[in-house]
């Protein structure tokens, strides 16, 4: 009797108030949305009408929604929208912005209106978000009701440049992943793709009057070992294709003056020695320049461009110009002599000079360079694009010379960071902190202290994939015989969800963006990653509140991605996909008792949850850089104890490495530290240390001269517990 009047308190509230719709989570937040609760199927029966000129979108839209419903929908020209269709409308409307659009879905149908392509584009992609996920799974889906909820939608984008910017160079990814990375940027309005192309780790571009740049600069390595590619012309032409079509502009970019190995090891004379040089295997940034005294130099740089420009409509070409070193122009007679020439005292003002004639070279094309902040400097005498990425003076200083300015600051936008220091966190750069998913939404493009009337000149943000981490450290090759591309999987790991904060922050005006609120629209978005075949990264439970109670803590989390559960441990071992299911608040004895993870599957789950131990008493040493547990020591005998010390040794200097003893049986023995640049030894402290009970000699310092931006930094410790192996402690660095 108690059961049938559930159920029928829960039918009259059926009746009352209808079926509740699903929660609108469309990622970008549109500037402007009204849900009217009246919502349209979609049906085998639907037509895609189009306008003139909206062939391609109509088809494109087609294939996003056919293989999924399992219907091939019946696409017409027309000028006005019918009952029962989707209508792609190019319009005259003043009110919508060049990418802007509006979305209208009632009972009758579907229409989005935009002025230009690029509009339609990104209310067709609004219209898939609006949809149930599974539309972008590539396989039918039986049992799903395509209903898309009543919406009146008015959008355009704060920011003219959404963009993201992927290191071919240093590891090259063939054209399908780049189609797959533009697919990507797509789903969440990102309009462009920067490849960075050209570096001293691979020249990846063929230019047919040079074919060397590819046949040599484009492979390292020797024998088994020898590793790389490159695109061809008609690769090329289909990936900017391709790219249009998605609203993606593709912009090229060709290093001058550094970072141009790859290129003088293929023509060793644009260089100022001539020497033959070999296409690195370790990451580092080569001290070898394209020669600036030598008319050769520019005359090949002119026939290069003349190919990159008939290959790429971008009015933009992107010259790299960071991270030079002049040590060879400083002894090279023509650099010398070039100097004289223009009267110029100091080697940084040839990079200028450089610059200036990379300007006069591309304006005849009807191209901007475009280039990393260290290129605004003064001298330039037509405008650049500065891409600040570290100097954020650079862009108030850039658009008070009539610059504009791409933001693409590293401690938002790198995205090749790690977003965590969780044990188990995938091999990742460490020279900066971490970059959380938050810290990404934290991003703002527009720079404190700019004054109003240069603030049309920021024209918007830009996420960073360096590969560089698969030339020093562990690589993650593809293993063809099993048909397996870790690095590609790699990289959608660091992208998603980090890009579509991203989005959200040069999309959505700043008043409306709330990290709450988005991470609330991001749970269902893991689900469309897994129906799209994109990988990512599995996001922790959140911590919602740890209270102390009887003696001990209350932990209550929360999952965030739908589809998933939490699973938890509460005996200080790691929690893992057999652990219990949360499903309320938590009590343990201490913190570090618990963790939990976010389950998808019994392969796809989260990086922990949990409670480290806190060091808070050693802060007086500086950072911490390891612990040692007894699985670290040999016993009696001597071994080596290695540490990442990247992101610690973050600039040239003195420094200081501690060991502190923090418990187990027995001291540990230090017999001396080395320390490895990119795997080369550079320095080394060699004496006897102890630390346990007591503690003796067990500071280590040692000096770094040639520090390097993104260079990977090793500590190698010669160690042994006089006793035994059951020693516990931390490393701590610190710069003096």
């Amino acid at each position: 009797m108690k059961m049938q009047k559930v159920v029928l308190l829960l039918l009259a509230t059926i009746m009352l108030f209808g079926v509740q719709s699903r929660a609108i989570d469309v990622i970008p937040k549109p500037v402007k949305m009204v849900e009217t609760g009246k919502e349209f199927t979609l049906t085998a029966d639907v037509k895609i009408l189009y306008s003139k000129g909206l062939a391609q979108h109509a088809e494109l839209l087609e294939k996003a929604l056919s293989p999924a419903t399992g219907w091939d929908f019946e696409m017409t020209e027309a000028s006005k929208a019918q009952k029962g269709s989707i209508f792609l409308n190019l319009v005259k409307d003043d009110e919508i912005a060049a990418e802007g659009y509006k979305l209208n879905v009632t009972p009758k149908g579907v229409e989005i209106q935009a002025v230009k392509e690029a509009g339609i584009f990104n209310g067709i992609q609004t219209l898939l978000q609006l949809l149930p996920v599974e539309v972008f799974d590539a396989r039918r889906q039986k049992d799903v009701a395509w209903n898309i909820p009543g919406v009146e939608i008015a959008d355009e984008p704060s920011y003219v440049w959404r963009g993201m910017m992927l290191d071919v160079s240093r590891y090259f990814y063939e054209k399908e992943y780049v189609l797959h990375l533009i697919d990507m940027m797509g789903m969440y309005k990102m309009n462009v793709l920067h490849l960075h192309l050209i570096d001293d780790a691979g020249w990846r571009l063929e230019i047919k009057k040079y074919p060397k740049l590819t046949s040599v600069g484009g492979f390292r390595g020797e024998g088994k070992d020898r590793i790389g590619g490159y695109y061809t012309q008609e690769d090329i032409k289909e990936i900017v294709a391709y790219a249009a079509l998605r609203n993606v502009e593709i912009i090229p970019e060709v290093e001058v003056p550094a970072h141009t190995l790859a290129a003088i090891a293929a023509y060793p004379y644009l260089s100022c020695r001539g020497e033959q040089v070999k296409v690195q295997t370790q990451h580092s940034i080569s001290r070898e320049l394209y020669c600036v005294g030598k008319e050769s130099t520019f005359e090949f740089l002119q026939d290069v461009f003349d190919e990159v420009f008939e290959l790429f409509p971008s009015k933009y070409i992107h010259i790299g110009g960071d991270e030079a070193r002049y040590d060879r122009w400083a002894k090279c007679p023509h650099c010398q002599a070039r100097m004289k020439e223009l009267g110029l005292k100091k080697e940084h003002e040839l990079q200028v000079y450089f610059n200036r004639r990379m300007q006069k070279m591309v304006s005849k094309h009807g191209k901007v360079i475009l280039g990393w902040d260290e290129i605004i400097e003064p001298g330039l005498t037509e405008k650049v694009v500065g891409m600040v990425w570290h100097n954020k003076k650079k862009a108030i200083t850039g658009a008070e010379a009539g610059h504009d300015i791409v933001m693409a600051l590293t401690g938002h936008c790198y995205f090749d960071v790690a977003e965590s220091k969780i044990p188990g966190e995938v091999k990742a750069a460490t020279w900066l902190p971490p970059i959380s998913l938050e810290k990404t939404y934290m991003f703002n493009p527009m720079i404190e202290g700019l004054d109003a009337k240069y603030r049309s000149q920021i024209l918007g943000g830009h996420g960073c994939l360096w590969t560089d981490q698969f030339i020093h450290g562990d690589k993650l090759p593809r293993i063809d015989p099993i048909n397996e591309n870790r690095a590609e999987q790699y990289l959608d790991y660091l992208t998603l969800p980090r890009m579509s904060a991203l989005a959200e922050t040069v999309w959505t005006p700043r008043s409306s963006q709330s990290w709450d609120d988005f991470e609330n629209r991001m749970r269902s978005h893991y689900s469309r990653y897994d129906h799209a075949g994109y990988g990512y990264r599995v996001p922790q439970p959140k911590l919602i509140a740890k209270k102390e109670v009887d003696g001990g803590y209350e932990i209550t989390v929360e999952n965030v991605v739908d589809g998933a559960y939490v699973a938890y441990a509460t005996d200080g071992i790691r929690a893992n996909t057999y652990s219990k299911v949360y499903e309320g608040p938590v009590k343990v004895k201490r913190l570090n008792d618990f963790s939990a993870i976010t389950v998808l599957n019994r392969r796809q789950f989260s990086l922990p949850l949990y409670f480290p131990a806190k060091y808070d008493q050693f802060k007086k040493y500086g950072k911490m850089v390891a612990e040692w547990r007894p699985k670290d020591i040999k016993g009696k005998e001597f071994g080596t104890f290695e540490m990442n010390a990247t992101g610690k040794i973050d600039k040239n200097g003195e420094y200081e490495l501690t060991f502190i003893y923090t418990g187990g049986n027995y001291r540990l023995d230090i017999a001396g530290v080395e320390i490895f640049k990119n795997g080369k030894k550079i320095t080394e402290d060699i004496h006897e240390g102890h630390t346990g009970g007591s503690s003796s000699n067990n500071t280590y310092r040692f000096k770094v001269d040639a520090y390097e931006t993104g260079a990977a930094f090793t500590v190698k410790a010669k160690v042994r517990g006089d006793l035994g192996k059951d020693s516990y402690g931390v490393v701590f660095i610190k710069r003096k």
